[in-house]
């Protein structure tokens, strides 16, 4: 592919292309790939410098050079002398922000196979997961349908399903995989649109036919700083839809409203105690799922909690906004993502729920998901297991701590991701927001602490094991270590 080509839509600020005094127009300018990574540049290819968290890509300009880069897009001029690129023959392209950049190049590399397909994004802190893949099925039941998937737990084409390595991709991984999904016949693909990949733009450029807000409630504050920053990152998903795209939003989210404020898009709001476009009635919850009345249609599903009940409207609402018309019988069948209020029962009697919560809202909505399924007069015992993860948000760990104590009997409090921080740092802020010491057992080692809850647990118990859910790994320093919730739970009910 041309130089020319890749450049289409980018707006260039600068372009030094003087080789000994020879002027090499960008048609001539042959290129066979584009990197982010100087590691991986391969001969004739395109280097994109981005700034990111940690690392600059403008330090590794040279490496990428003498690896074989023959053109260089920069933010910063003074990065690299034009006087080497000349001696080496480079391409040097200046532009304002490279991220923008690395996402129109990646998008024209692959020839824009976002715009073959319909496009569906999920934001919010809560929720985001299930709804893609009730979205996902939904569409699917639909003939002459099929459906790609990227999002926290897993990508998927259709029925191939690949390991996740982001909630959302950096867009040349991303934008190579709507290659896949277009080449093996994806008509729609629905996506999972983080914070950060807003902020960072790599879903610059996309065009959404649909977007969806779940929530917004205290979460990596530790990157955005403020609720303010957090919100004002998840809008740009809803300021980039056009007027023939349709703006979902949660009603019963103080940032409901806010979200669509401003939007082109044709909004459908969705609640149970607000007024909305499209409205939960008759509500009912149980351990085998829930049962409502939406806009006079009943339905009927195996998806347990109130939490749940959200992230169906939320998906009923788009794919309803989008014109299908989805079989009524393929509720009672949706499946929710792994690892989210996951049960598994115990010949004994107790049972434990694996759940991904690793915010306030999403403890909270787990344990009072627990509460309205069982018996007000209970006497089963609710035990939850939890932590936070470290080099993350440390005001929302004492809050957590408030949560649990309220809504549980026992509380044991241990490890979850604590990457380079002290374990036991990390666990004494949680600590702080509890107050009844007697309800509270602390245990840093992940593994013993499942099994001192599981070893107190009598029949009728309720074991939540919070914070990981769908992961297989512990990361401890910077090493990541096989560790899954879901296997050290079975271990105890292949034992009995």
């Amino acid at each position: 592919m041309t130089l020319s080509e890749l450049l289409s839509g980018v707006t260039v600020t600068k372009m030094f292309q003087t080789m000994y005094g020879k002027m090499v127009t960008t048609h001539d300018v042959e290129i066979s790939g584009v990197q982010y990574d100087s590691r991986k540049i391969q001969r004739e290819n395109l280097f994109v410098a981005l700034k990111g968290v940690g690392v600059d890509g403008h330090t590794f300009l040279s490496l990428a050079i003498a690896n074989g880069a023959k053109v260089i897009v920069i933010e910063d001029d003074h990065a690299i002398p034009d006087s080497l690129c000349m001696h080496t023959g480079t391409v040097k392209i200046v532009v304002s922000n490279t991220r923008k950049a690395l996402a129109q190049i990646s998008a024209n590399y692959y020839g824009r196979p976002a715009s073959k397909m319909i496009m569906i994004g999920v934001t919010g802190t809560n929720g985001k997961t299930t709804t893609t893949f009730l979205i996902k099925q939904m569409i699917e039941s639909v003939s002459n349908t099929k459906v790609g998937l990227i999002g926290t737990v897993e990508y998927a084409i259709g029925n191939e399903k690949f390991p996740a390595t982001h909630t959302t991709p950096e867009s040349l991984e991303m934008q190579q995989l709507f290659d896949q999904m277009v080449k093996k016949g994806c008509t729609h693909c629905v996506m999972e649109v983080s914070s950060h990949a807003l902020h960072q733009y790599r879903a610059f450029g996309i065009s959404f036919k649909a977007a969806v807000f779940s929530n917004l409630t205290q979460d990596h504050l530790d990157y955005h700083g403020t609720m303010q920053a957090y919100f004002n990152a998840k809008k740009i998903l809803f300021d980039g839809l056009g007027d023939d795209a349709i703006a979902v939003t949660n009603f019963d989210s103080e940032y409901g409203e806010k979200i669509v404020e401003g939007c082109k898009a044709t909004v459908i709001s969705y609640s149970v105690n607000n007024q909305s476009s499209v409205k939960a009635n008759n509500v009912t919850v149980s351990v085998n799922g829930f049962s409502a009345t939406i806009n006079n249609e009943t339905v009927t599903t195996g998806l347990v909690g109130r939490f749940n009940l959200y992230n169906f409207l939320g998906a009923y609402s788009t794919v309803k906004g989008l014109g299908l018309q989805v079989p009524i019988s393929i509720y009672a069948n949706l499946i929710p993502a792994p690892g989210r209020f996951e049960q598994i029962h115990s010949p004994k009697g107790w049972t434990a729920i694996v759940d991904y919560a690793h915010t306030p809202d999403a403890l909270e909505n787990c344990l009072q998901t627990i509460h309205d399924v069982l018996p007000v007069d209970r006497t089963n015992t609710i035990i939850t297991i939890f932590g936070a993860g470290g080099d993350r948000d440390i005001t929302k760990r004492p809050k957590m701590g408030v949560i649990a104590e309220r809504l549980s009997d026992v509380i044991i409090v241990t490890s979850d991701n604590p990457r380079t921080e002290d374990p036991m740092k990390i666990i004494n802020d949680v600590l702080q927001g509890i107050s009844d010491k007697k309800k509270n057992i602390v245990e840093a080692d992940r593994r013993k602490a499942i099994a001192k809850g599981i070893g107190m647990a009598n029949s009728g118990d309720i074991i939540l094991v919070a914070g990981k859910g769908h992961e297989d790994y512990q990361v401890i320093g910077k090493e990541k270590i096989h560790f899954s919730d879901k296997e050290e739970v079975l271990k105890f009910v292949i034992m009995n």
